[in-house]
């Protein structure tokens, strides 16, 4: 790969360019001498080289995809793909279903816009690839998505865990029963959660089937997968070269056999040679292990899946706390429809405000439940407020739950 990107790709030459190591022939073991990349230097070359930038290893007329990030977390980001790397892509997807079990007697169900975003559209087209006749459900209401993957007898659902949960409270409301449905597998990207115990727990008691993990990222690929053993997702090297950096410091957390390591994930793509990330900063906090799974495969492996974003952690009354965290100790409350949290400022000090919607039970014991569970697992006393059932915003793709920071005299709570 670094043949090919040291001659013919203009941001990583630039980028190289002044580097004192030989990189010809460089080792795997040299890997670290390579400096980081990270989100904001990739948008900063787009918005100087509009508009896709100069991280492109081939011609202009040999691409023949174009996809962006969500922005959920700045700028997005504009990524094209040769017809090889989209190929790359979807072996990459390959791994995530015969991982999940998915094969020719599959109908795979898809409820996606499948607009710009580069979302479920490799799974979408994975799908003929293990011989599975693959469900496009986009243009649709979430009504209409109960009703199809009925009529269509699906047996796999791929979405993102809130909308999994969205789609089961629709069912719900609509007197259908989805643990009644063919569905056996479901299978889950986009934002953490899928990993989280009581978020894969409510997932699988509403559907009736296995709750499967995934993660990937529009500029690094479809990269992680679950293999049914507990919570582990692992990592796909065939395809990737995962590290674990100090998010602060920046230096490397070495991995070795039978070690675990937290930090943040970076990964170099080994077959998207036209637009690829050489030791790319996630963004992921993870908790990478090398013992041995119990599933048998032999690569690296994340506890947890992804814990959470590095970017989204804030400190409250002296307590880093994590969206996953709350979305984990929220779904634990099976009253609980949907949530909201905020983290508010008041004279100078913060405090976590949760909104909450609840649902055929007793709101005050509810809040009051929540309250101690957030304060037993987090050692935070948060506020609990009930809102009015469908006053919440809900979401097809990633979820904005966690509102961070906010100021009282904005937001107008007291």
């Amino acid at each position: 790969m670094l043949e090919c990107v040291l001659r013919d790709n203009p941001f990583y030459k630039q980028k190289y360019s002044d580097l004192l190591i030989p990189l010809a022939g460089l080792a795997l073991r040299d890997l670290d001498a390579l400096p980081l990349t990270d989100k904001a230097e990739l948008a900063s070359d787009q918005e100087a080289n509009p508009p896709y930038g100069t991280n492109l290893t081939r011609p202009l007329v040999e691409y023949t995809r174009v996809h962006q990030t969500s922005g959920t977390t700045g700028t997005p980001l504009r990524w094209l793909d040769t017809p090889e790397s989209w190929q790359w892509w979807l072996d990459c997807w390959v791994e995530v279903y015969e991982a999940a079990g998915v094969g020719p007697d599959d109908r795979i169900f898809i409820p996606f816009s499948f607009g710009p975003f580069i979302g479920f559209w490799t799974a979408f087209e994975a799908g003929p690839q293990v011989g599975a006749i693959t469900i496009p459900a986009g243009g649709l209401t979430s009504e209409q998505r109960v009703e199809k993957l009925f009529e269509y007898d699906a047996t796999v659902v791929v979405c993102t865990p809130t909308y999994a949960l969205r789609l089961a409270q629709i069912a719900r409301d609509t007197g259908r029963d989805l643990a009644a449905s063919s569905v056996r597998v479901t299978i889950h990207a986009g934002e953490p959660g899928a990993s989280l115990p009581n978020v894969k727990a409510r997932i699988e008691e509403a559907w009736g089937a296995r709750c499967v993990d995934h993660a990937g990222a529009t500029e690094a690929g479809a990269w992680g997968y679950g293999c049914g053993h507990a919570d582990h997702m692992h990592i796909n090297e065939s395809a990737f070269i995962a590290e674990v950096i100090d998010p602060e410091s920046l230096e490397p957390a070495p991995v070795g056999p039978g070690d675990r390591q937290e930090g943040e994930l970076v990964l170099t793509n080994l077959g998207r040679i036209g637009s690829p990330v050489i030791r790319y900063r996630t963004g992921d906090l993870v908790e990478m292990s090398r013992e041995p799974c119990p599933c048998g495969r032999p690569t690296a492996w994340l506890r947890g899946g992804v814990l959470g974003r590095i970017d989204q952690m804030v400190t409250v009354r002296g307590i880093n706390v994590y969206p996953s965290a709350i979305e984990n100790i929220v779904r634990a409350h099976g009253a609980i429809d949907e949530y909201e949290a905020h983290v508010r400022t008041e004279r100078e000090m913060a405090d976590l405000l949760l909104l909450v919607e609840v649902t055929d039970s007793d709101p005050a014991a509810v809040a009051k439940a929540l309250e101690e569970d957030v304060h037993g697992r987090l050692q935070l006393r948060p506020r609990v407020e009930i809102v009015s059932s469908g006053s919440l915003p809900r979401y097809e793709l990633k979820s904005q739950r966690f509102r961070g920071i906010t100021d009282d005299r904005t937001t107008g709570k007291g």
